[in-house]
């Protein structure tokens, strides 16, 4: 029995991200896996593996981040294809300022006895595609992080003692009930407003969250929007609402490269947005030249009337009902009957069986929002009670989210 339980470890062992063909059977292998990790686990080292181990990780991770270590060894990763094993004293001439070489390896040990970086002799490592990542800008892998760091897990830290003050009341109402303000004292968007960082990696976090999920028009049959649209007037053809680096605009010309210079695409976002962000859609993080920024605030009449569609991704989880009633109904009164078309591309939570990726943003959203995810049947009623009526809702079984389709009624 210890020969064969040896073997079975040997075998998990040799399996690798080559062993996949598909990305579907990658993400059911790693789902399995933490399946299988749940059931090996004691529940002393889940605990531990939860809390003391975390708490140790993000440290490191942010001081290496802090020393300039993870973009010099992504560069260096890229001079030398591939061979990018460093000694201890290699990573402390990676640092911008001056380190003890003891202080900075404690951090790395940690890092590799967490696979962030792979041990391969004494003082001696080796980074895993996350530790390059974490210095490739392109990847928003380390704005994911900065932003977990400045505010998730800060709220997270509050959201129990807030919510054990508050008689365990669902959070649904920035104005007066809300544990991001009462973390930091002011809102999620007014705080990132405040603190430029903290609006910056917010924004690379989205764009790192977009980057891993579907394109909504692997999801949505796009040819919908073109079929009977009229590209020649002024009335534009795709509004994305809050689209702030107009990736989901660029992904919209990705699937109809050849739409004319003129068919009217506008990413609308707050002022601070259009004017400071620098993640755009397309390569070297420019938006096409036939995409338009505009400043708007989704809280005022929407002064692009009759366009074709408007677009919304992961915008209204933001924001809880009575907000969402307000936003909608401004794009109610902007849209055309018979002609115009509501998109909604956000999750829509199964009754049964959600994933972690599900789950995790639903919480998240409690705690810096004070938004939420919503299941089928509270999307019918919200969009119903503002004149609104669903004509479909869009899945695909390897997307999270699901693109719903609505008409004025």
């Amino acid at each position: 029995m210890a020969k064969q339980g040896s073997e079975t470890a040997r075998l998990l062992d040799s399996i690798q991200l080559e062993s996949f063909s598909t990305d579907a059977e990658r993400y059911d292998a790693k789902e399995a896996a933490r399946r299988l990790l749940a059931r090996l686990e004691t529940p002393f080292e889940r605990g531990l593996a939860l809390t003391m181990e975390t708490s140790a990780l993000l440290p490191a991770l942010q001081v290496c981040q802090d020393l300039g270590v993870w973009s010099e060894w992504a560069e260096i990763h890229k001079k030398t294809n591939g061979a990018s094993t460093q000694t201890l004293d290699d990573v402390v001439k990676m640092c911008n300022v001056p380190v003890e070489p003891n202080f900075l390896r404690r951090f790395l040990r940690h890092l590799a006895a967490l696979h962030v970086l792979e041990e391969t002799g004494v003082d001696e490592w080796e980074p895993t595609p996350f530790a390059l990542a974490m210095g490739d800008r392109s990847t928003y892998t380390d704005q994911l992080v900065q932003c977990g760091l400045y505010q998730c897990f800060p709220c997270g830290i509050n959201l129990a003692r807030f919510l054990a003050r508050n008689q365990y009341r669902e959070p649904l109402d920035t104005a007066r009930f809300d544990n991001h303000a009462d973390t930091f004292g002011s809102v999620f968007f007014r705080y990132c407003q405040e603190h430029p960082e903290a609006g910056s990696s917010f924004i690379g976090m989205m764009a790192a969250v977009g980057n891993y999920k579907m394109d909504w028009t692997e999801v949505y049959d796009t040819d919908r929007l073109l079929d009977g649209a009229d590209m020649t007037g002024p009335t534009p053809l795709f509004v994305d609402i809050g689209g702030a680096h107009g990736l989901d605009t660029a992904r919209l010309l990705q699937k109809h490269p050849d739409l004319p210079p003129g068919a009217g695409l506008v990413v609308q976002d707050l002022p601070e947005v259009t004017t400071t962000t620098t993640h755009g859609g397309g390569a070297g993080g420019q938006l096409d030249p036939r995409v338009t920024r505009a400043a708007y605030d989704f809280f005022t009449p929407q002064p692009l009337v009759g366009a074709r569609a408007y677009f919304f991704h992961a915008v209204p989880h933001d924001w809880p009902d009575e907000d969402c009633v307000r936003i909608f109904g401004n794009v109610r009164r902007a849209m055309t009957r018979g002609y115009s078309r509501l998109l909604v591309y956000e999750m829509v939570l199964p009754a049964r069986g959600a994933s972690s990726l599900m789950t995790t943003l639903d919480l998240q959203l409690m705690s810096c929002l004070s938004g939420l995810e919503r299941t089928e049947e509270h999307w019918r009623r919200l969009l119903g009670g503002v004149g609104f009526r669903i004509e479909k809702i869009w899945r695909h079984p390897r997307a999270v989210e699901s693109v719903i389709e609505a008409v004025v009624a």
